[in-house]
């Protein structure tokens, strides 16, 4: 890795560079990539993990996610350039690989991400119109009022045509086509056709009948349209000779798609949206407690999965149509209550940068509504304060849903969104965040941190980046376990290859010690090396020069590379033709990154069986 390299250009390398990237993405905080070889990107992932502006790495949906925050448009454009790398060439391989509803999400994400900081300034900014009107600073008669109404309102009333521009980009159509065919369907001259009956007025196209609706507003009409627009062009631009093209494909593709949209895709599009939204709206208003709860305690888990992106144009949909929707609070209260934890966490921690990173993770919540540095960086590490972020979103999510809060506008949840919520129960949403925060504050300092199981970072003497865990390591073969110390290899007695244990073996079979991958397998099958899923790096090394034997005597049941699981048989050796040989059977058990760690420990000095905790290693 190259000296002052930049985050993007060094992710890209550790991943296995631009020729190992079939496709890759971004959302609001990390990069998606997927990688035609897993393997590179794996070995370096811990490395990866500690580079300075990285949160965390995930694996999701047969992708390698790196969370980078909400510099992550930055990190992108930056691995991208100087390479072969776009969305031309990798978002279609993007598309077939993975599950359906993987990819359904990565859509939805990609559509909406661009219009994410737009819907959340037009909120933010209707909210402030709503609060100078209610200290009465504004008057709703004046000039002023309805310059600013327009301007924080235009987003919703434009919106087809926003998303019909975003969808263009996700589904690599010609993005002004299709931003002129869904503003086709909000011109004056089309809704006039309606009359004063509204939605359902039947005119005729050629004598076919299109119901007549309203789209201005919407979401679903222009994302549907978009995507068979997407098919329609890839066959015109095969069919159509090239010179041609700039004519009759736009010409074409206008004449087939309005229509088609305004007969097929905006009335389905209609239904479908107002269906899932009466359905969740009468959910919120049958038993808002529960629904509360539900929604406050699992959203959290939703962003960690991206499932978020499956239900944000259904809250886009409510505010567009309804002025107002329910389950945007509830997403704050998850906020709120990520806030509390990790509030918690820096009350707890003894490690100063652990107390920094809480502290920006706390006011990335606070000012942007942005929780993912939480999420990642405490609650998935530390395990503990995610715990008491679901407990805090769930009780106050119950008070603010039972309370039927309503969001006026689309908004992350945060400090400086509250305006977006101004109206009648302002007041119950302002208690409900209190609440969602004091309840995981409070389970936060009460649970504590999972401190043992969290990865440290360490420098080996080689100056090596290390990430280890503590963790206790079975023994890997039967038989009586005694000190290093008294073994009678010198080399490995005197501790110079790293801290263990030494075995006299009364069986012929080593087990994993631990899960993890085989890292280093000697032709001789004599010994093998095996990592560990929280960074331990251990040798068994079976005999005292049986290195001379060539393998004989000796049977690998695994190869170099192979993931293991806790158990499972490694190396099967003749315990009895070794001994009559004239070898010392004696296995040893090496932690080869003793300098990673701040100790090394032996539990059990004593005969015992494999699988049973003999050795500890300290983070």
């Amino acid at each position: 890795m190259k000296e002052n390299q930049s985050l993007g250009k060094t992710i890209l390398e550790l991943v296995g560079g631009e020729g190992n990237i079939q496709g890759i993405t971004h959302c609001a905080t990390r990069l998606r990539m997927l990688l035609k070889n897993d393997t590179v990107a794996n070995n370096h992932k811990d490395e990866i993990r500690n580079l300075d502006g990285v949160i965390d790495v995930v694996e999701n949906g047969g992708q390698f996610q790196v969370i980078i925050g909400p510099a992550v448009t930055k990190v992108y454009d930056d691995l991208l350039a100087g390479t072969q790398l776009n969305q031309e060439q990798t978002d279609d391989d993007a598309q077939s690989t993975g599950s359906l509803f993987s990819r359904f999400l990565d859509t939805v994400a990609a559509i909406f991400t661009p219009l994410l900081p737009l819907l959340a300034g037009s909120g933010v900014l209707r909210g402030l119109v709503l609060l100078l009107v209610q200290v009465k600073w504004l008057s709703e008669t004046s000039g002023t009022y309805h310059i600013l109404t327009v301007a924080s309102t235009a987003v919703f009333y434009f919106l087809p045509i926003l998303l019909a521009f975003t969808s263009a980009e996700k589904f690599k159509v010609n993005k002004y086509v299709a931003a002129a065919i869904m503003g086709a369907l909000i011109m004056p001259e089309f809704s006039n056709m309606m009359g004063s009956q509204g939605n359902g007025v039947v005119v005729h196209f050629f004598g076919l009948p299109i119901v007549m609706m309203t789209y201005t507003s919407t979401v679903i009409p222009a994302i549907l349209a978009i995507w068979c627009l997407s098919y329609l062009e890839r066959w015109l631009r095969k069919s159509i000779p090239e010179s041609l093209q700039l004519l009759f494909v736009p010409l074409i593709s206008l004449f087939v798609m309005v229509p088609l949209t305004a007969g097929i895709f905006g009335p389905f599009g209609v239904y479908v949206g107002e269906a899932i939204s009466k359905v969740i709206n009468i959910l919120m208003n049958t038993n808002g407690w529960i629904a509360g709860a539900l929604v406050g305690g699992a959203w959290n888990v939703f962003v960690i999965f991206g499932l978020q992106w499956a239900v944000n144009p259904v809250m886009i949909q409510n505010i567009s149509k309804l002025g107002h929707d329910q389950i945007v609070p509830l997403t704050a209260a998850a906020n709120f209550g990520m806030a509390g934890a990790t509030l918690g966490t820096f009350l707890r921690t003894h490690d100063s940068k652990v107390k920094a990173f809480s502290m920006s993770a706390l006011l990335s919540i606070f000012f942007a509504g942005i929780t993912e540095p939480s999420i990642y960086g405490i609650g998935v590490k530390y395990k503990r304060p995610l715990i008491a972020a679901i407990a805090g979103g769930a009780v106050g999510g119950a008070f603010i849903g039972g309370m039927h809060v309503k969001a006026y506008a689309f908004a992350f949840g945060g400090l400086t969104t509250l305006p977006a919520f101004i109206g009648p129960t302002f007041v119950s949403y302002c208690l409900g965040l209190l609440i969602c925060f004091v309840v995981a504050l409070a389970v936060t300092l009460v649970l504590g941190l999972d401190e043992d199981g969290v990865q440290q970072t360490r420098t080996d003497v080689v100056g090596n980046t290390q990430t280890v865990a503590t963790e206790k390591i079975q023994q890997p073969v039967s038989g009586h376990v005694a000190d290093l110390a008294e073994a009678n290899d010198p080399a490995f007695a005197s501790g110079a290859m790293g801290q263990g244990m030494v075995i006299s073996p009364t069986e012929g079979t080593v087990y994993a010690p631990f899960s993890g991958s085989v890292t280093m397998l000697f032709d001789t099958h004599h010994a093998i090396g095996i990592t560990s899923t929280k960074g331990s790096e251990v040798m068994i090394h079976i005999g005292i020069d049986t290195v001379k034997l060539n393998g004989k005597f000796f049977d690998a049941l695994v190869k170099q590379g192979d993931v293991v699981t806790v158990g499972q048989p490694l190396i099967k050796f003749d315990l009895a033709a070794i001994t009559a040989a004239g070898y010392d059977p004696s296995t040893f058990v090496i932690v080869t990154n003793t300098n990673a760690y701040k100790d090394v420990q032996l539990l059990k000095a004593n005969d015992g069986q494999h699988g049973r905790e003999t050795l500890q290693v300290l983070a």
